[in-house]
C-alpha cells in the first residue's frame, strides 16, 4: 500500500470510501478497536484529501468527542496544534477531523 501522501486525489477519495464501508462493516460486527483504527485511517486519508489550505491558524474549529472549541495555533503535515480554552497544552488532531465551530 502506498502512503497517503503519495496518492492522488482520486486515490484517496477511494481509500476514504473503502474505509467507509470497512468502517461500517466493523460497526455491525461490534469490533470496536478495529472500528477505532479504520476511523484513524479515515481521517488521516481525509487530510491528506483536504490539506491545510482551507484552515486558519487562530481559527476556532470543533473536533468528535470534544465539548469544547479547539483553536489552531499552527500545522505540522496534515496536523493542527492548538489548545482547547481550560488548557494551557497543545494538542494535535489531524485536519480531516476538524469542523468549524459554531455556538
Amino acid at each position: 500500500m502506498r502512503l497517503y501522501s503519495q496518492m492522488t486525489l482520486a486515490e484517496l477519495q477511494e481509500e476514504m470510501e473503502r474505509l467507509h464501508v470497512e468502517a461500517k462493516e466493523k460497526k455491525k460486527l461490534g469490533d470496536h478497536s478495529q472500528l477505532a483504527i479504520i476511523t484513524q485511517k479515515y481521517f488521516m486519508a481525509k487530510s491528506y484529501y483536504l490539506g491545510t489550505d482551507e484552515f486558519r491558524i487562530g481559527s476556532i474549529y470543533s473536533v468528535p468527542d470534544y465539548d469544547q472549541p479547539f483553536t489552531i495555533d499552527y500545522f505540522n503535515g496534515v496536523f493542527a496544534w492548538g489548545r482547547f480554552p481550560d488548557s494551557d497544552e497543545q494538542t494535535g488532531f489531524p485536519v480531516g477531523m476538524l469542523e468549524l465551530w459554531f455556538d
